[in-house]
């Protein structure tokens, strides 16, 4: 994946199918008169499990926590998608003031939401330009990090069997009154579009934007105009 690749502002974008999010009676537009009961009550205990966590790191002893890393370790990683998730509803139901951001910082909040979910065998290549973004909140790096994650979960990108070199390429392409975020994966096949993608659609049109399937790679582009 060269830091060369050339963007062709003429591609055309594949939707991603299904029908559109705001006439989803079943979607989070249901959900918004009980939505911040619901997520106050979510985040309640998030946080006690949390201090549980935390406390248990703090107590047991040394030899004890040795043995009990690696499940210690997915608890914590557990813990870090849950919080992510309270945060996407969050943004999703409440998207927050409108404010101008630089799009580097965006990417790198996006990657470290998605960091529990990045496998070991897996790069992720930044190619980036300054350049200011339209964000309300963090639904950006949100809606980066739950498209990003969905590209995580390719099933050879888990094997540690393969020994390709996998790799996610993501790069901003600058344009007069326009921003693109290409993100492009060397996994062979298209990720199924999962709840998490209709979530980002979500999230980027509250924006302004839009997250389509990239029509020539195996990826996704985010357009703001």
């Amino acid at each position: 994946m060269a830091d060369d690749l050339l963007f062709s502002p003429h591609l055309t974008p594949a939707p991603l199918g299904g029908a559109p999010l705001g006439e989803s009676r079943s979607g989070l537009g249901a959900l918004a008169g009980m939505g911040d009961e619901m997520l106050h009550e979510f985040r309640n205990h998030l946080m006690l499990l949390l201090a549980g966590t935390t406390e248990i790191r703090a107590t047991i002893p040394r030899t004890v926590a040795v043995d009990l890393a690696e499940t210690l370790d997915e608890m914590d990683a557990t813990l870090q998608t849950l919080t992510f998730l309270a945060t996407s509803l969050t943004a999703a139901l409440e998207p927050g003031e409108q404010m101008i951001s630089d799009v580097g910082d965006v990417i790198h909040r996006a990657l470290a939401i998605a960091a529990p979910s990045t496998p070991s065998r897996v790069r992720t290549m930044v190619t980036s330009r300054p350049a200011a973004i339209r964000n309300r909140g963090r639904v950006v790096e949100c809606a980066l990090a739950s498209v990003i994650t969905d590209l995580y979960r390719a099933p050879e990108f888990r094997n540690e069997k393969t020994g390709n070199a996998n790799e996610i390429g993501i790069q901003v392409h600058p344009e007069r009154g326009a921003l693109t975020i290409e993100i492009e994966s060397s996994a062979s096949q298209r990720p199924v579009p999962s709840w998490r993608t209709a979530l980002a659609q979500r999230l980027v049109a509250s924006a302004d934007g839009s997250l389509t399937l990239h029509p020539e790679k195996v990826g996704f582009l985010f357009r703001f105009e």
